[in-house]
């Protein structure tokens, strides 16, 4: 049947030219910060609506695929995640970046998302209907668990202290109350504003965290050095052969990959969770299990496989949601599920019984879309690292500007371009006094989830947490969270104790 599927795709030469233009505009958007693979879906949508259903729904996959793989490009390059679903390929990508490496680093990155893709797309095509199955188990008790499970793991994050990682992340969960309550319609802490009662937008807060907070970053550092250290700032970047790592790197890395693939699809499930979460939780597993730790967020090759392989990983993971449920997994696979419906489709059980032609010429474009946008991603690497090579003051305001533009563009709103700024100035903040920004990120995400199905495991038991504690795969998460907790706890104060001994031998000699 898949065989079938890739013979449909190619008798029509036009699908396939629609996939490789889907996958480069998806590239192009994923790489401007502020502008997504939904903003890209939302944008291209119009135009399938003349398209035959599988060319359509062809041309929206590609641009979903390549908008979640295009977010590495400013991630590595400046430290600004193109998209929610790279902000852990930040870490080490532009790390790598700035000693000259960043065609390596991109080279890893494109090598990675596409290994994550094709591991999802194996397992959306073989097991989509027995994992939808265990997906559709999962009550409001089991997304409570498996919610806390991913606050706790996040927090880990945090570079030097457990405690400011747990400050920054309830200071995510805190902002994320603002707004009307889903539950009961009631307006919280909007302190008389209007433009408050839907709460902070994302995509403005990601943008001001991350893109603004580094601009303002770089312009700090650029007005603390000498002329001649300015002449410095434009980096050579080094030239290297096809991915830039060499077969026993890539061995490694994909000891680490394996698991950041799983993770990402499991993640890719679960409705509403989506790649941002998994590309986070990937890069603190390769960080807790690495041999080498205090590589990561210096240029570590395992910092930048281990994120990219999951964000992929999680599109098949969503599209597995969709097919099987007809559940969108996140904001992008929803526009997907606008463009079956379109065409009169209704995505679910059904769909594997009563259009197996369809579904099988489906999971091939999926398959091709992953595969162009390895051909296209490579290709463009030497154009994209000498992004680089652009003077500050000339790459400065035209990022600001796109974040402008990223900004307004999500709900067309002049307040949103506001909230932009204020989160800028608080994610400056929060650098300067190394306080790391994922966990607030994920805090911010993943509370009103929380909150959600807290409640509605409360109502379910009348105010009871005991049926929580009687579902197995609760229980199972619960225990993972537990063990997180102590052993970042334990690592921590090993860490304190050698920090105390080796400040003691120094005061000895």
């Amino acid at each position: 049947m898949l065989l079938q599927g890739f013979a449909n795709l190619f008798a029509n030469p036009v699908t396939v030219a629609l996939i490789a233009i889907g996958d480069l505009a998806g590239l192009i958007f994923g790489a401007i910060p502020g502008l997504s693979a939904f903003t890209a879906l939302a944008i291209m949508l119009p135009l399938t609506f003349s398209m035959e259903p599988v060319v359509g729904i062809s041309f929206l996959m590609s641009v979903y695929v390549g908008g979640v793989s295009g977010g590495f490009i400013s991630a590595i390059l400046l430290g600004i995640p193109g998209t929610p679903s790279s902000i852990a390929t930040c870490f080490d990508g532009h790390a790598l970046a700035t000693k000259g490496q960043s065609y390596r680093a991109m080279g890893v990155a494109v090598l990675f998302s596409f290994i994550g893709g094709i591991f999802s797309a194996i397992i959306l095509s073989t097991l989509a209907p027995l994992i939808g199955q265990v997906a559709l188990r999962f009550s409001p008790y089991e997304y409570t668990a498996v919610i806390l499970l991913a606050l706790t793991t996040v927090s880990a994050l945090a570079e030097g202290s457990m405690v400011k990682g747990l400050l920054a992340c309830l200071l995510g969960v805190s902002l994320s109350f603002v707004g009307i309550d889903q539950l009961s319609a009631y307006t919280r802490y909007t302190f008389g504003f209007r433009e408050l009662r839907g709460g902070f937008a994302l995509v403005p807060l990601l943008i001001g965290l991350f893109a603004v907070s580094q601009v303002l970053s770089n312009a700090a550092k650029r007005n603390s050095v000498t002329p001649e250290q300015a002449k410095l700032s434009v980096v050579k970047q080094a030239r290297m052969k096809g991915f830039g790592i060499t077969w026993k790197e890539f061995l490694h890395c994909l000891k680490t990959a394996g698991p950041a693939a799983a993770i990402g699809l499991v993640i890719g499930i679960l409705p509403g969770i989506g790649g941002n979460i998994a590309n986070l939780l990937a890069y603190t597993f390769a960080k807790k299990t690495s041999k080498h730790p205090e590589e990561f967020g210096k240029g570590s090759i395992e910092g930048i496989c281990a994120p990219e392989t999951a964000n992929n990983a999680s599109v098949g993971g969503a599209l597995i949601i969709l097919l099987t449920l007809g559940i969108p997994g996140d904001n992008a696979t929803s526009m997907i599920m606008a463009g079956f419906q379109i065409h009169g489709i209704a995505p679910g059980p059904l769909l594997f019984s009563s259009g197996n032609v369809l579904v099988y010429a489906i999971f091939a474009a999926f398959i091709l879309a992953n595969v162009i946008m390895l051909a296209e991603a490579y290709f463009g690497l030497p154009i994209f690292s000498k992004i680089l090579s652009i003077r500050t003051e000339v790459l400065l305001p035209v990022v600001i500007a796109f974040c402008f533009v990223g900004s307004y563009s999500s709900n067309n709103r002049i307040f949103d371009i506001a909230v932009m700024v204020a989160f800028g100035i608080l994610g400056f903040v929060m650098k300067r006094h190394k306080y790391p920004l994922a966990p607030m990120v994920v805090g911010f995400i993943l509370a009103p989830m929380l909150e959600e199905n807290l409640r509605r495991s409360l109502m379910r038991s009348q105010g009871s947490l005991m049926p929580m504690v009687q579902s197995p795969i609760a229980v199972a998460f619960l225990v993972l969270t537990a063990a997180v907790l102590v052993y970042t706890v334990v690592s921590e104060v090993k860490k304190s104790k050698q920090a105390a001994a080796a400040a003691a031998n120094e005061s000895d000699d």
